[in-house]
């Protein structure tokens, strides 16, 4: 009889290192404003519900050997009967040499394994780790269902929507997507809450996303469909989270693309206007389509503090190539949206996508200056390489142009860069250019960066009077330069700049 289940989200590797030596000993303990795995925390949830149980785990911004010694004393204390990984493709390392230690050493344990890495790679791992029992897609039904069934007759063909080992992988009957969200308890952010000091709580108002865009798998979980919790399910968590946490001051809406419908965003808005609750901060991440001048109007007025908008490159094919969607007068006509409002709206770039060449990072240099210009926004030391993962458009590209294969991914490697077009250190080089033209660190913190951005003085100045108490979460280089006496010398610049 299973009654006891550890669910683990174990460490993250750092993707921008080359070598697991390095990755591995980099690590760092989880804050009061870092995300929270909200899968696990639903799992929780419904485990609770159904009378198991649990203890929750999550170790993604540790160490190595920190997360390891963390699981291995949970299992000696708690003694669970099964544990649950989250496997991502970035902690499948480290999950994999926790299942081969758990395995070897704790062999009455049933091991189970879920999350997007597990579901698109089930094959594989099953045919390395056979005693391993792979829940694929949402896991609130299926784990559910999987646990009664290895506590009474084992038939596990009987459960739709996982994978297993019997003479071979098998994988039974697909498990339908959840429709009814509302039908779930909500998460268990209790968990995530231990120390009654963390500042920002995370809710989900929807699941799935409808674009497919080449470099991310969610269409393969998702089929491009989105389901919506109803608006008064949602404002329900967030009341009950304030009054739970009076602490907390932010709420990160973790929706795949939040203003996919504006009318519901509006709906939710006029919903949280109308409690008159204490007011928070809401942040999110959206497209830079459709955003209409009403929606922006009810985010100003409920207090959304911060947007989160891909655009990825400012290159038109590269940008048809990946599926993207947008378009460069899409991304001028939502800033000129934005340009009036306290809302921080940041930009997502990625340095290598397929097509990507010298001239096209100087189009989007120029074009996300350009945008600065309208709305200025701290890019900080952002602009990641372009990752590879498995179940993407990207990935098959990969493969096909013979730079890697499925095997990879049982191999200690981290995840890949993208170097089928250019090796690693050109990709750096794009990158470095990019930082020091659009970095506001880089502005202050070297010569470099200064002369890239000299013409951007007056934005950035502007941006500095307006938001001093940004510079505090600025990188420590750049602080230490922000002194009062240069602070006084960036106004004068700024000052004679405006006067020519």
């Amino acid at each position: 009889m299973i009654k006891k289940i550890l669910l683990v989200s174990s460490n993250f590797e750092d993707i921008d290192m080359q070598g697991s030596s390095a990755r591995l000993a980099k690590g760092g303990k989880t804050t009061e404003e870092s995300h929270y795995p909200l899968s696990l925390a639903y799992l929780h949830a419904v485990l609770e519900k159904n009378n198991f149980d649990v203890k929750n785990l999550f170790l993604n911004n540790y160490s190595d050997d920190e997360c390891f010694k963390k699981v291995i004393t949970s299992i000696e204390n708690f003694q669970p009967e099964a544990i649950g990984f989250q496997v991502l493709t970035n902690n499948r390392v480290s999950t994999f040499r926790l299942i081969e230690y758990i395995h070897k050493n704790f062999p009455n344990i049933q091991l189970i394994i879920g999350g997007i890495h597990a579901t698109i790679m089930y094959d594989q791992i099953i045919r390395k780790y056979p005693f391993v029992i792979t829940v694929l897609g949402e896991g609130e039904i299926t784990l559910i269902e999987l646990l009664t069934e290895l506590s009474g007759k084992k038939n596990l063909n009987q459960v739709n929507g996982i994978a297993h080992y019997y003479n071979g992988v098998i994988k039974t009957s697909p498990r339908a997507p959840i429709e009814n969200l509302d039908s779930l308890p909500w998460p268990k952010h209790e968990v995530f809450f231990e120390n009654n000091k963390r500042g920002t709580a995370c809710i989900l108002t929807a699941r799935g996303c409808p674009f497919n865009c080449s470099f991310c798998c969610l269409d393969t979980i998702s089929n491009r469909r989105v389901r919506f919790r109803s608006i008064k399910n949602v404002v329900d968590e967030i009341e009950w989270l304030i009054n739970k946490f009076p602490q907390i001051g932010k709420i990160w809406i973790q929706d795949d693309t939040f203003f996919v419908n504006n009318e519901r965003v509006i709906e939710f808005c006029n919903e949280v206007l109308k409690r008159k609750m204490k007011k928070i901060g809401f942040i999110c991440v959206a497209r830079m389509k459709p955003i209409s001048p009403e929606m922006v109007d009810k985010l100003i007025e409920t207090n959304f503090i911060k947007v989160f908008l891909g655009l990825e490159s400012a290159n038109e094919k590269i940008l048809k190539k990946c599926h993207k969607g947008v378009t460069q007068e899409d991304t001028v006509r939502a800033y000129e949206l934005f340009a009036k409002t306290d809302i921080v709206v940041k930009m997502f770039l990625i340095v290598g996508l397929p097509g990507e060449t010298i001239e096209t990072i100087k189009e989007t240099i120029i074009f996300a200056k350009k945008i600065q210009k309208i709305k200025y926004f701290h890019f900080g030391e952002g602009f990641p390489l372009l990752a590879i993962f498995p179940g993407t458009e990207v990935y098959a590209i990969a493969k096909e142009g013979g730079i890697i294969d499925d095997n990879y991914w049982l191999t200690d490697m981290p995840t890949p860069i993208f170097t089928l077009e250019h090796p690693y250190s050109e990709l750096l080089e794009y990158k470095e250019l990019m930082l020091n033209h659009l970095s506001l660190d880089r502005a202050f913190s070297s010569w470099t960066g200064f002369k890239a951005q000299f013409t951007m003085m007056p934005q950035i100045i502007k941006y500095i009077i307006k938001n001093r108490l940004v510079v505090h979460t600025l990188s420590a280089v750049a602080f230490s330069i922000l002194s009062e006496e240069n602070f006084l010398l960036a106004k004068k610049i700024y000052s004679k700049l405006k006067n020519k």
